[in-house]
């Protein structure tokens, strides 16, 4: 068993672990400037290379393997391992439920899980990050009722309107979060 001041050093330790991972400002600066991209992209082009099905879980996928990319590369120079649930067996699941479930065309409700703001929360929670999971939770929950309130809504600006709000919103909490960071590391 723990003492209590044992406990407390340790959760100190992981505080300044993850800030030095930047592991809550990282993804959600990657997950806010992908999700802001796509979101320009929708509301800009009028001809998909993508289904529109796929459209955000691909900015998903695009997103977990940029921070697995990011997490090898700071895995090398520092040694410091990619965390609890890593980033690129999280693209890889979210890839086979693409594949194999085909959630989105079936379930439309069930697309809401596949959207960015909701995997992160999702990885948060596996990776219990706290923080992370906190913040983009809000996000993805004002997103999904934005998305029913604004459902009868069938301008074509919509979706992208509300998805680029929530990628706004995802991108300026992970500077805050970053400005954060930098204090705990010191």
């Amino acid at each position: 068993m723990m003492s209590l001041d044992e406990q407390k050093e340790l959760d100190q330790l992981r505080l300044r672990v993850r800030a030095s991972r930047w592991a809550t400002s990282g993804p959600l600066l990657i997950f806010g400037l992908m999700t802001m991209a796509f979101a320009g992209y929708l509301a800009t082009v009028n001809y998909y290379f993508v289904p529109a099905p796929l459209f955000w879980p691909l900015c998903s996928l695009l997103a977990l393997l940029a921070l697995w990319s990011g997490d090898r590369i700071r895995r090398d120079r520092t040694g410091v391992g990619e965390g609890r649930l890593p980033y690129g067996k999280a693209a890889l699941v979210l890839l086979a439920v693409i594949a194999a479930g085909n959630l989105v065309w079936f379930y439309p409700l069930m697309k809401m899980l596949l959207w960015p703001a909701t995997i992160l929360t999702i990885m948060a929670l596996g990776q219990r990050n706290k923080s992370l999971a906190l913040r983009s939770g809000i996000i993805a929950g004002v997103m999904i009722g934005g998305w029913f309130a604004g459902s009868a809504v069938t301008a074509d600006w919509y979706d992208p309107l509300l998805m680029g709000c929530g990628g706004l919103a995802l991108t300026v909490l992970g500077f805050a979060e970053r400005q954060r960071e930098r204090k705990i590391s010191g």
